[in-house]
């Protein structure tokens, strides 16, 4: 009889580790390298995600419950690295989904992997407009578009703003080079005029020569397009030289509303101006809830992509919950249903080309604090 109830419970104790089996939800991000603290941000959105899950008892899986297991790669932003991490993730790991990457560049490289691997994938960050434009259904985006960020932003900034003269100081890159075309043909269709363009290579840290030539063309704003390390810099430069009293500083892709770029410049960052998918003073009751558990975890506010990779994970999760199932092809069906309740108080999806439709903020920095100035529907900018 004991040996019996001994051969029971080995059975039972199988049984229950083989339900227990994780839920692994692969990342790419950059951890380290120039961007590594933005990748970080995301990934601390993420993380939060997942431990919420985890401790409601994870994720619902037909009959069982399941946990989420995290299985992170960094790509440092690099399109060699990020397919190699992706690949590996896909087809050593067995991952059900892939959250990633963050440059665009590595993105759109990753393209073709998930496509071949049949294994859905979801940027949080990148917003170069092809990615969800060359009929890949296993790329997903879940944040805004350079072009959804331009026509939010650019009829305001021409018309209520009175920035007529642009100038662009960009990173020479797809992300630098999508941007200014996406907005400077906006720019001249509001009335506007492109006075100006320069690009810089990644991770320049003296702008001082750009700078004088843009400033010779007398613009009433310049767009910065780069990512905060990038940029802070220039906002220095560009103050200590007297060009942010000359004219207007804008954040068209919204890369620089963070704790870290507004740390790193200070007062010079006065008057910034652009548009965003998340700040973290949205007057919601899911926002106000985020905040606050963001908050205790991390000890700062959440910024967009904290906010991004933390309702990416979630929107999985919600994906994996509607299949019934965790196996890439039923997650990638469920997440073209996906209707979720965003930290915005709206319900977001996703469209027919993958590309998620939620609400864009115009806001500026001012006396050192976000101030929202009017909000633009997604389906008014998604096309």
């Amino acid at each position: 009889m004991k040996k019996v109830l001994i051969v029971a419970c080995v059975v039972l104790l199988a049984v229950s580790a083989w339900a227990a089996e994780p839920v692994k939800i692969g990342v790419v991000l950059p951890f380290s390298g120039p961007v590594g603290a933005d990748g970080q941000r995301t990934f601390s959105g993420i993380q939060l995600a997942a431990d919420q899950i985890n401790a409601s008892g994870g994720i619902k899986v037909k009959n069982e419950m399941r946990q989420i297991e995290l299985v992170r790669e960094d790509s440092t932003c690099n399109p060699r690295m990020s397919v190699t991490a992706v690949e590996k993730l896909m087809t050593r790991d067995k991952v059900s989904s892939v959250i990633g990457d963050f440059c665009s560049t590595s993105t759109l490289a990753d393209a073709e992997v998930a496509k071949r691997n049949e294994v859905p994938q979801i940027t949080p960050i990148s917003i170069a407009p092809p990615i969800t434009q060359q009929g890949n259904i296993w790329i997903f985006r879940n944040c805004d578009n350079s072009d959804m960020m331009a026509r939010a932003f650019v009829k305001d900034a021409v018309n209520s703003l009175g920035i007529k003269r642009w100038a662009f100081l960009a990173r020479n890159d797809d992300y630098g080079r999508g941007g200014v075309e996406s907005l400077g043909s906006l720019v001249k269709k509001e009335g506007g005029e492109v006075v100006a363009v320069e690009y810089h290579p990644q991770g320049a840290t003296d702008y001082y020569t750009l700078l004088t030539k843009i400033r010779a063309k007398k613009p009433d704003g310049v767009a910065l397009i780069a990512n905060t390390a990038e940029h802070s810099v220039a906002t220095n430069q560009m103050a200590e030289i007297g060009m942010t009293k000359e004219a207007r500083l804008m954040d068209p892709t919204s890369a620089y509303f963070n704790p870290d770029f507004m740390k790193l410049t200070g007062d010079n960052s006065n008057g910034l101006v652009g548009p965003t998918r998340y700040v973290h003073i949205i007057d919601t009751p899911e926002n106000k809830k985020f905040v606050d558990e963001y908050y205790k975890v991390n000890n700062q506010y959440p910024d967009k992509f904290a906010m991004s990779g933390y309702e990416t994970l979630k929107i999985i999760g919600q994906a994996i919950e509607m299949a019934g199932s965790s196996a890439p092809a039923d997650v990638r069906e469920a997440l073209t249903k996906i209707r979720y309740k965003s930290v915005q108080g709206r319900e977001i999806y996703f469209d027919e080309n993958n590309q998620i439709v939620l609400d864009e903020y115009l806001i500026q920095v001012k006396d050192g604090n976000y101030e929202i100035l009017s909000k633009v529907s997604g389906e008014s900018i998604i096309k």
